[in-house]
């Protein structure tokens, strides 16, 4: 079994390492945060390896993830030769590094002296690493770099139930901008929505409930029917009336939150501009999709004007 050093034992790198601690695919070597606490309750979530906050007390290990924010990557990979070169390789093997940054290639680790490098992203949210540790399953992990670190980390993956594909390092940014706009940005779209609720007088506990079942729907049909025949909506049925209004009504509440204060109850966190702003922004980029689904030459002309208008 193969050792494991974790520089950066956060959210993903606490949950893979646990994941792969159980599955027996990696021995867990030293866990390195910062903090010193930080460190050990990563290592108490894991249940295996050293904890340490000082990079050169970290042990030797055969296998390096750099899961540090994609900005640090590089100045970690540079500090660590020194640390590298004072344990001799195990079982004859050169060390492997990998990170899991979805943007970056492989080659952003060359200032480690390594030789054998690679990155592994998995297309997963990591935002709550115990509901990772069941929901991980089944993402896929996108791998790129020497084809021998590859040759170790698509089985470690695969054992975790992952898939993988094989990416290219000039892929790496496009694809990585793909799965942000996916799934980071929807995100942002359901706090935009929750706003809107909340200029309508709903709180936020009963805009959830009342938003669950059909964005959960939405994301089903957009998988089994596609986008163009998941849409529906005011936009396909060429509501432009409709689409006036909901315009009109953004447009009068950016203007009265801009007049009433940004204290006042009514309008404390919601960003009227942002929302008028996005909802014209959307409406645009989805009137080619409207169209495909049966949106007339007339309305779309229609809508686009609604949406040109400042």
């Amino acid at each position: 079994m193969l050792s494991l050093n974790v520089v950066g034992a956060g959210k993903l790198g606490r949950t893979l390492a646990a994941l792969w601690h159980a599955s027996g695919v990696f021995e867990i070597a030293g866990l390195f945060n910062r903090s010193a606490e930080n460190a050990r309750e990563a290592r108490d979530f894991i249940g295996a390896g050293t904890a340490v906050s000082d990079l050169s007390k970290l042990p030797p290990a055969q296998v390096w993830l750099l899961a540090v924010p994609d900005d640090q990557i590089a100045s970690t990979a540079t500090a660590l030769p020194p640390i590298i070169a004072q344990h001799p390789p195990q079982a004859g093997r050169p060390p492997i590094l990998f990170h899991c940054s979805g943007a970056l290639p492989a080659s952003v680790l060359a200032a480690s002296g390594a030789d054998l490098l690679a990155s592994a992203h998995p297309v997963h949210s990591f935002a709550d690493p115990k509901r990772s540790l069941t929901d991980l399953p089944g993402s896929t992990v996108a791998l790129e770099g020497s084809e021998e670190a590859i040759n170790v980390l698509e089985p470690a993956f695969t054992a975790l139930s992952c898939n993988c594909i094989h990416l290219g390092s000039s892929q790496k940014v496009l694809y990585h901008t793909g799965s942000v706009m996916a799934c980071n940005y929807l995100t942002v779209l359901m706090d935009l929505s929750l706003q809107v609720f909340q200029a309508a007088g709903i709180d936020n506990k009963s805009a959830m409930a009342l938003l669950e079942p059909i964005v959960l729907q939405t994301v089903k049909n957009n998988f089994a029917l596609g986008p163009a025949k998941a849409l529906t909506g005011p936009l396909v049925r060429g509501d432009v009336a409709t689409v006036a209004r909901q315009t009109g009504a953004l447009r009068q509440l950016a203007e009265s939150t801009d007049t009433s204060g940004a204290g006042s109850e009514a309008t404390s966190g919601i960003q009227a501009a942002t929302l008028a702003t996005m909802y014209r922004a959307l409406g645009k980029a989805a009137l080619p999709l409207a169209e495909k689904a049966g949106l007339s030459q007339d309305a779309r002309r229609q809508l686009q004007s609604i949406f040109d208008e400042s």
